[in-house]
């Protein structure tokens, strides 16, 4: 077999792992909760500490992995994140899985940091867009199969499979990482400089983004105006700029602010954060209009989403290639605009009955991001250089999650306030006697503002194709001279 083709399947499973484990934890949790006597706020813990520990230590491991070697970080991530699925297997109380959770994290931060990078360094640039494809099809095969397999693995073994069953799968892995993944040479590996590693700036980064996730994920709880949030919120503003303002300085910074200085990868990661944010949204707020408003099941409901992730998973290769051809930014455009014009459309059918616009609605969805996530992610690492891909790709990857984090918020904080004074949970809202159109109207507006951020998003891949001719134009005037 083509050994790129083994390097893409190597950093396509790490995707499909990640993503499979958490959405199968989630099916797992109600059991999780029984086994250890708990409430569902604890029992949450083990998602949200997942996520938080990958989004905060994002941006160091794609440092680490520019001074170490590109290679060794991500077999190192496949080895923690396997012996931390071991741990949670054969946790005995919820606060050793809880912590173990950390660990796994800790795991899957490392192999998310590498992962364009490894396909960036060690592919042709024509063959970038395929592989990104094939990972991002491996992605959405782990979210289309991490819930009915959670479910599975459960019903007929135990939660605890749910974590041991990474032990073996993971192995095999590392075993194909580590013989066609290529060592980077004595030129190309990264100079450990006698100035260090940036330890203020990792400080200031995890802490600065540790208080912003924990202060946005207690909000509702404690209130968007209360001490506790404004404290958390107001901490993890000042730390992220006292870690830009201390980045500018440092000889060796953790994050190179360059990046923002080329505006063609600056808008195209504007253009990521805006995405996420809707698809983020609608995986939190659907659930709850087919449960509620159409009256299905969770496994029904389940069955209706896996449309949106078998269409992303047939047609993302495709997509990979086609930009590889056909100019990623104008391929970005086109699909903002159609999940613009999707998102407006379903804002205005949710009243309708049957089930019709639904799933108009999610092939219409899936179609649109197949055509955006596989350009606009071969742009951002066109942009970089090679000594820097393993930042650029921590960057980006942090970038998704804090975008998943706001895009749950937003949708979340629009529906609230349409119906004050609601607690955002299932059963409160079938409980509770609030009249259809008010439930309706919530999540129209809800839709209606996911539209706008696809606009948005469209105006900035449109800046990115706008600074990606200005930079040709410039070259061959420098080249004449």
């Amino acid at each position: 077999m083509n050994d790129y083709l083994w390097i893409v399947i190597s950093v396509a499973f790490s995707s499909f792992m990640a993503r499979m484990n958490n959405y199968s934890v989630n099916v797992s949790l109600p059991t999780i909760s029984q086994f250890f006597a708990i409430g569902m706020g604890e029992a949450s813990r083990i998602i949200t500490g997942y996520l938080l520990i990958i989004t905060s230590t994002l941006l160091l491991f794609g440092k680490l992995s520019d001074r170490l070697g590109l290679k060794k970080v991500f077999l190192l991530g496949y080895v923690i994140f396997v012996f931390g699925s071991l741990l949670c297997g054969i946790s005995q109380s919820i606060l050793m899985l809880i912590g173990f959770r950390f660990v796994q994290g800790i795991g899957a931060a490392m192999l998310l940091a590498t992962s364009f990078a490894i396909i960036s360094k060690f592919l042709p640039p024509d063959r970038t867009g395929w592989a990104f494809g094939i990972t991002s099809t491996a992605s959405a095969l782990g979210v289309a199969t991490g819930a009915p397999v959670g479910g599975l693995i459960t019903g007929y073994l135990s939660w605890h499979w749910v974590f041991l069953i990474n032990v073996p799968v993971g192995l095999l892995a590392i075993f194909v990482a580590l013989k066609k993944i290529p060592s980077e040479t004595r030129t190309e590996a990264p100079a450990k400089n006698s100035r260090g590693f940036d330890v203020l700036g990792a400080a200031l980064s995890f802490w600065g983004l540790v208080l912003l996730l924990y202060g946005i994920n207690k909000a509702r709880e404690w209130g968007w105006h209360s001490p506790a949030t404004i404290s958390c919120l107001g901490g993890a503003f000042f730390l992220l700029g006292a870690f830009v303002f201390h980045e500018k300085r440092c000889r060796e910074p953790l994050l190179h602010l360059q990046f923002f200085r080329n505006r063609g990868f600056t808008f195209a990661l504007i253009a990521t954060f805006l995405a996420f944010m809707l698809i983020a949204g609608n995986a939190f707020l659907l659930p709850f209009y087919l449960q509620i408003i159409k009256g299905l099941d969770p496994k029904q409901t389940g069955l209706v989403l896996l449309t949106y992730s078998l269409i992303y998973v047939f047609l993302s290769p495709y997509a990979g290639r086609l930009s590889d051809r056909i100019n990623p930014a104008s391929l970005c455009m086109i699909a903002m605009f159609s999940a613009s014009v999707n998102s407006f459309f379903f804002a205005w059918t949710l009243p309708s009955q049957g089930f019709l616009s639904v799933f108009v609605f999610l092939i219409w969805l899936a179609l649109s991001y197949v055509l955006f996530f596989s350009p606009n992610n071969n742009q951002i690492m066109r942009h970089t250089t090679l000594e820097n891909k393993g930042s650029a790709s921590g960057l980006f990857n942090t970038t998704t999650n804090l975008a998943m984090v706001f895009g749950v918020a937003l949708f979340e904080a629009i529906f609230s306030h349409t119906i004050p004074h609601l607690e955002m949970k299932g059963a409160s809202l079938k409980q509770a006697n609030i009249p259809l159109a008010a439930l309706l109207q919530g999540f129209s507006n809800a839709y209606l503002i996911g539209g706008l951020l696809c606009a948005a998003a469209l105006f900035s891949s449109f800046l990115t194709g706008q600074a990606v001719k200005a930079k040709k134009k410039v070259a061959p005037a420098y080249a004449k001279k």
